[in-house]
């Protein structure tokens, strides 16, 4: 295995359960920490897409899966040099799950252009959420619907 190269966690352990990294979650190789044969590993969050987690897995916890291809490589590198990549210690459970039933809580005129407002509400259409903003489906009338991206600030579990 080598920097760039994705891989996967094939083992739990108490410390980046800890960070919300489980079994089976998707990484990407950082940088390698001979003396410990550990890697530290970009854990890729698989509920919102573009988060991330930066945490230290030891080599035999790690599956490799595939090499990044080369057109990635150098905007990677680019990122992991970047101000606040070591920031991300860890994942945050996701706050809302497919089917959820949600009501908008703020008004945003990127909303408010779908004809959608604070107090109305609507469902979760996707299994997870693209940089914290989630799918969802706002009933506007009879037969007809909204399908627009809210960020999850903007957003309330109707319980």
């Amino acid at each position: 295995m080598k920097v760039s190269d994705f891989v996967k966690l094939v083992n739990d352990n108490e410390e980046l359960r800890a960070k919300n990294i489980f079994k089976g979650i998707n990484g990407v190789l950082v940088s390698y920490i001979g003396a410990a044969d550990e890697w530290i590993v970009q854990f890729l969050d698989d509920y919102n897409y573009g988060a991330y987690a930066v945490a230290r897995a030891k080599t035999a916890d790690l599956k490799f899966s595939y090499e990044m291809c080369s057109e990635w490589v150098s905007e990677f590198k680019e990122q992991i040099n970047g101000r606040d990549f070591y920031t991300h210690t860890e994942l945050k459970p996701p706050k809302f799950k497919e089917y959820d039933s949600v009501i908008i809580i703020n008004d945003k005129p990127e909303y408010e252009k779908h004809g959608v407002k604070k107090g109305m509400t609507g469902c979760i259409a996707s299994a997870y959420a693209i940089r914290n903003e989630w799918n969802v489906l706002v009933s506007l009338e009879p037969g007809k619907d909204a399908d627009i991206n809210v960020h999850e600030n903007d957003l309330q579990l109707v319980e």
